[in-house]
């Protein structure tokens, strides 16, 4: 399913979605990031807020390389991700958001060869937390040791890292607007909840995420993160208690401390943009 692979004509069509809102310093990464996909069938969706700081030129830079770009005012961060289902097209959809970076060229490839061997309708693998110049790892998302009971304490696969059949969206509906920091937790739960899922997990590190976003830094953000968890688990009937989620923070703790296999992935000077 690499790009010269004889079997391409059996890959799926995979949507990537990329929002961005004033991000002029690292939206380039992403796109790069997106674009050396070795997989050969990528369908690249930009969603731009309405930008004012000079990105909306960047990604004018790239237009010949992305498929669908809207730039337009949104509500947020989970309404700019539903215009970029809206107008996808692609069989699996996956996002990169404008802070982050796919950690190798065959990220895409490799994800869809592990759903397809599967047979997996949605497939999550690790990814790392790293300062503002890449060089520097902060958190290890190891997502190994997921089950599905694991929601009940407000944990989920790294977001970043899934790619899912477009028909989980057809059937559980979009990403919910009214939150503004764990839409993607309440979307997982509404999903896994719903039905059996045939998930697959991939043993490596996928993505990078820059440090400061919305639902990684400061008191306020945490606080906001964990009363929209709260909210997300009622309003699917799904049985928590303030004490079972103390075991999300004991697990973050661990994450701070563990790191990634030296021999499967490192910070690289090419990989910093």
């Amino acid at each position: 399913m690499k790009k010269g692979d004889s079997s391409v004509v059996d890959a799926p069509l995979v949507t990537v979605i990329t929002v961005v809102y004033n991000n002029v310093k690292h939206i380039r990464g992403a796109l790069e990031s997106v674009i050396s996909q070795d997989y050969e069938r990528i369908e690249y969706v930009v969603i731009d807020g309405g930008s004012s700081d000079g990105t909306q030129g960047i990604i004018e830079e790239y237009k010949d390389r992305i498929d669908v770009y809207i730039s337009e005012p949104d509500e947020g961060i989970y309404d700019a991700l539903n215009k970029g289902i809206v107008n996808s097209t692609g069989e699996v959809i996956g996002i990169l958001h404008s802070d982050d970076l796919f950690c190798d060229e065959s990220v895409v490839s490799d994800c869809i060869a592990l759903m397809q061997q599967k047979g997996t309708e949605f497939c999550f693998s690790d990814m790392v937390i790293v300062n503002q110049q890449l060089d520097k790892i902060i958190r290890y998302y190891k997502a190994s040791y997921f089950s599905q009971w694991m929601f009940r304490i407000g944990w989920l696969p790294p977001h970043p890292t899934v790619f899912l059949n477009r028909e989980l969206f057809d059937q559980f509906g979009l990403y919910s607007i009214k939150y503004k920091a764990a839409g993607d937790f309440e979307f997982f739960v509404r999903v896994f909840y719903g039905k059996k899922i045939a998930y697959s997990y991939l043993d490596r590190v996928t993505v990078m995420m820059r440090s400061g976003g919305t639902s990684n830094s400061g008191v306020s953000s945490k606080l906001l993160v964990a009363n929209e968890i709260d909210m997300a688990l009622r309003e699917n009937n799904v049985f928590s208690h303030s004490l079972i989620q103390i075991f999300r923070y004991i697990l973050r703790m661990f994450e701070f401390i563990l790191k990634p296999n030296k021999k499967r992935f490192q910070l690289k000077k090419s990989e910093t943009r």
